[in-house]
């Protein structure tokens, strides 16, 4: 499709120079002057089309699309690359939803490694992208020049959420490919524990042996991954399979002089009947970690998508953000779980932190009893107090209520006069700051004043002498 003549050769390097920048006013210029050439070539056969999905450039790419021919759209360029391929290739989302709304094919390969767009996207980890391309009915099982599914890529290069998109849309985790190898042995070679408890979550077979009889366990132990050696071992891989060496996993390790291995897989099955012996222990002693006791029926399901029988506190998780949650509503055989971070993601049912409903309740229900015990405590109390204050009102009566008032009138004297005393006494108090200069006989006559306890005293006396003459008053009437 290149152009005729000399300005629309130059009309066609402009056009893909603007679509490679990203400038659709440009390209929408040049598109009404230059249609004849607006899909011509460089040297590596790339056209404007391929260059502005590459650079992610989605306006540009929509422009194109809106003129562009049906053949276009799957037009390879040099190395038999698609413009859908090369933007899966970078993660481009925009790009990869419109060239499949336009009806690209999703298994097309290049010439070079065999890809497909969901293998380029696979291999660099681009889950959004992947997903995007499983849900437009990406062949999972395909393989590129090197027997390699996309799920091998993704699990060589360690991409745990690419890993959990290919599960979901049913991708089979024990495909193999020219060696024989599934995504297990290929995870546990490169070394990705990830991607490897994935696998085992989604119920691949653990001892499934490749062409030369090794299991993932061969490999894991060859490779000194003693990590990964654990995590096969919990998963029941069999560690007495002999590959065509006849060798087993313990045998490789020996031969290599790995003790550290060799004391794992002679230890595995001791150390998991001591977990067991562990659990049952700790289900007869009291607890005083403040969490709520778990009873023998409860115990025996598997929380955990590991199937772990422990199960994580749910007060210890990251608060949830919700700025992070997935646009696309959950499909069949998908949940919503939790990172380390808080970031809210989508994975297969039996993959990453499941919802722990049940732990949950539990917490709930034990802060519940601990609540109402303590309301109860509270009620006795109060209902104590209650009965106690009933009783001392109960025990007074009318006589002890005037008894009451009589000396209230009697102690208001005696109040009196000690608010007296002490105006008396802030007075002197304030007479000796004043530090006024006083005569003798100002002195003598303030030695000579009574003092603040004579003048009590004798109120006192007043008192008395009125109450003994109130007392023989009374006698004589009653003797009238």
């Amino acid at each position: 499709m290149s152009g005729g003549g000399g300005d629309g050769g130059a009309g066609s390097a402009a056009l893909r120079a603007a679509a490679s920048v990203g400038n659709t006013a440009e390209c929408a210029r040049l598109l009404g002057s230059l249609k004849s050439v607006r899909f011509s070539r460089d040297e590596l056969g790339r056209s404007a089309l391929h260059l502005a999905a590459s650079a992610g450039h989605g306006s540009v790419v929509r422009l194109l699309l809106s003129v562009a021919a049906p053949r276009e759209v799957d037009s390879p360029d040099g190395a038999g690359c698609t413009a859908l391929q090369r933007a899966a290739s970078d993660g481009h989302e925009e790009v990869v939803k419109l060239l499949l709304a336009r009806g690209a094919d999703v298994d097309r390969q290049d010439n070079i490694h065999g890809n497909c767009a969901i293998h380029e996207a696979s291999w660099k980890g681009y889950s959004r992208t992947v997903a995007l391309l499983a849900s437009a009915g990406a062949n999972l099982t395909k393989t590129n020049a090197g027997g390699f599914t996309a799920l091998h890529l993704c699990c060589q290069n360690g991409h745990n959420q690419s890993c959990r998109e290919l599960l979901l849309a049913n991708c089979n985790p024990d495909l193999q490919n020219n060696y024989g190898d599934t995504s297990l042995h290929t995870s546990a070679r490169y070394g990705h524990a990830g991607v490897t408890r994935i696998l085992i979550s989604a119920k691949c077979r653990v001892s499934e042996q490749n062409k030369n009889g090794d299991t993932a366990l061969h490999i894991a132990a060859a490779m000194g991954r003693r990590k990964l050696t654990r995590i096969l071992l919990e998963a029941s891989c069999d560690k007495t399979l002999r590959n065509k060496q006849n060798e087993t996993a313990r045998d490789i390790a020996l031969r290599k002089d790995l003790g550290e291995i060799i004391s794992i897989l002679d230890d595995g099955s001791s150390k998991k009947e001591k977990k067991q012996k562990a659990k049952k222990r700790s289900k007869s002693k009291v607890r005083f970690d403040g969490k709520p006791p778990v009873d023998e029926n409860a115990a025996k399901k598997h929380w955990s998508p590991y199937g772990c029988h422990y199960y994580p506190d749910p007060e210890a998780f990251p608060s949830p953000r919700l700025d992070t949650l997935p646009d696309e509503p959950l499909r069949k055989g998908e949940q919503y779980y939790l990172d380390l971070a808080g970031n809210i993601c989508k994975g297969p049912v039996g993959v990453g932190y499941t919802c722990y409903c049940a732990p949950l309740f539990r917490h709930l229900e034990a802060r519940l009893e601990k609540d109402k015990r303590e309301l109860q405590r509270a009620q006795v109390r109060l209902g104590q107090r209650v009965a106690g204050l009933e009783q001392k009102l109960n025990r007074g009566g009318h006589g002890r209520h005037s008894e009451r008032v009589i000396n209230a009138k009697e102690n208001h004297v005696s109040t009196l006069s000690r608010s007296r005393s002490l105006e008396l006494l802030e007075r002197d108090e304030g007479g000796t700051s004043l530090q006024v200069t006083r005569s003798m006989d100002e002195l003598e006559q303030e030695e000579a004043r009574p003092s603040v306890k004579e003048i009590v005293a004798k109120i006192q006396q007043q008192q008395a002498a009125a109450e003994v003459a109130g007392d023989n008053s009374e006698s004589s009437d009653d003797d009238d």
